[in-house]
C-alpha cells in the first residue's frame, strides 16, 4: 500500500513539472507575440499558441489534482476491500465462540493484620456456546504453568493462582459464590481438592440444567472471593487474564480505604487486539478530589486469548509496615 501511494505521488509530481514547463513555454510565446506585434500574422499565431498552452496547463493543474486524489481514494478503497475479504473469514473464525459484553469488576479491601486483603470479583458476559458445566479452579503454584493443561477446556470459566505452599488450599483463600445462567442460580457440587500438573488445586463445579443447554446466547454471571497478599509492598499489581476471546470488554477495579492507595494506574500493554488500534479508554474513574480509589479499562476492539489487563496500586506505608 505504501509503495502504491509513493508511485502515485511520483506520478503526480512528474505531471506537475510537465504542466509547469508547458505553462512557462506558453507564457514565453505570449510575451514573444507581444514583442512581434508589428507582424500581425505571426503575432496572432503566437498569441493563439501561447494562450492554448497556458490554458491547457491551468486545466491540467486543476483536473490533475482531482484525478490524483480520486486515484488515491480508489486505491485505498480497493486495498480496504481486499483486506476485508481476506481478514473477515479469519476474524469470524477467531471470534466465533467469543464472549460478548464482558464485564470484570473487582473490589480490593479489608486488609488484615496478617497482610492479606480480600479481593471480591464479579464477572458477567454472554456466551454463544455453553458447556455442560461451569468449573472454577484455584492452584497453589509460583507460576501460571499448570493452567496450560486447561488451554482448550472451555468449562473452566475462572482460573486463579495462589502461592501458599505445597499443602491443600484453604477454602478461605478461594470461594465461589452465586453463579447464574440466564438469571437462574446454579447448584454447586461439593468443592474438591485435586492436583493440576502435580500442584495442589481446589475445584468447584456447577452443572447446567438441561433447560440451559439450548442453542443461542446465554447470560453468565458469577462472584468469586479470594485473598491477596499485600504485606508491606508499596506497589501492588492486580491482573486480569483473558482465557477466551472477548468482545466489548470492560474492566473496573475499586480499592478500599484500608489498602492505603495513593495512586491507581491502568496498563494495557499486555493486550492483544484484532482490529484498529487505539480504541481503548482507561484511567481513573473519579476526579482527583475523590481520591485514587477506582480505575477502569474499556475496549472497543476484540481481545484475543492471552491478553492481560493490569492495575497498579501505589500505597502509602506507615512506620509500622501497614497502611
Amino acid at each position: 500500500m505504501a509503495d502504491q501511494r509513493s508511485l502515485i505521488a511520483q506520478v503526480g509530481q512528474t505531471v506537475r513539472i510537465y504542466n509547469l514547463l508547458v505553462m512557462v513555454v506558453g507564457a514565453v510565446i505570449l510575451v514573444t507575440s507581444i514583442n512581434r506585434s508589428h507582424d500581425d500574422a505571426l503575432s496572432k499565431s503566437l498569441e493563439v499558441v501561447g494562450t492554448a498552452l497556458v490554458s491547457a496547463a491551468l486545466v491540467s493543474f486543476i483536473f490533475g489534482q482531482i484525478t490524483i486524489r480520486d486515484t488515491t481514494l480508489q486505491v485505498d478503497q480497493a486495498i480496504d476491500r481486499a483486506l476485508r475479504e481476506v481478514l473477515q473469514p479469519v476474524r469470524e473464525n477467531l471470534f466465533a465462540g467469543a464472549l460478548a459484553r464482558y464485564r470484570w469488576d473487582c473490589h480490593l479491601d479489608r486488609l488484615g493484620p496478617d497482610g492479606y486483603a480480600t479481593q471480591a470479583i464479579r464477572i458477567s458476559y454472554q456466551d454463544p456456546e455453553m458447556p455442560r458445566e461451569l468449573r472454577f479452579i484455584c492452584v497453589s503454584s509460583p507460576s501460571d504453568e499448570p493452567f496450560g493443561a486447561l488451554s482448550r477446556d472451555s468449562r473452566y470459566v475462572f482460573r486463579w493462582r495462589v502461592n501458599e505452599g505445597s499443602g491443600p488450599i484453604n477454602v478461605d483463600s478461594f470461594r465461589v459464590y452465586q453463579v447464574c445462567v440466564d438469571g437462574e442460580q446454579l447448584r454447586q457440587a461439593p468443592a474438591r481438592q485435586t492436583t493440576l500438573r502435580g500442584v495442589p488445586a481446589i475445584e468447584f463445579k456447577f452443572p447446567l440444567p438441561e433447560s440451559r443447554l439450548r442453542y443461542g446466547m446465554h447470560s453468565v454471571e458469577f462472584r468469586v472471593v479470594t485473598r491477596k497478599r499485600l504485606g508491606a509492598d508499596r506497589k501492588i499489581r492486580v491482573l486480569a487474564h483473558v482465557f477466551r476471546p472477548v468482545l466489548d470488554a470492560e474492566y473496573r477495579l475499586a480499592v478500599g480505604e484500608s489498602v492505603g492507595a495513593q495512586a491507581l494506574s491502568t496498563h494495557v500493554s499486555g493486550v492483544s487486539r484484532l482490529g484498529a488500534g487505539g480504541l481503548t479508554q482507561h484511567g481513573c474513574m473519579h476526579p482527583a478530589s475523590f481520591g485514587h480509589a477506582a480505575a477502569y479499562a474499556i475496549f472497543a476492539t476484540p481481545l484475543q486469548v492471552g491478553s492481560s489487563i493490569a492495575f497498579t496500586i501505589d500505597r502509602e506505608i506507615h512506620g509500622g509496615g501497614m497502611p
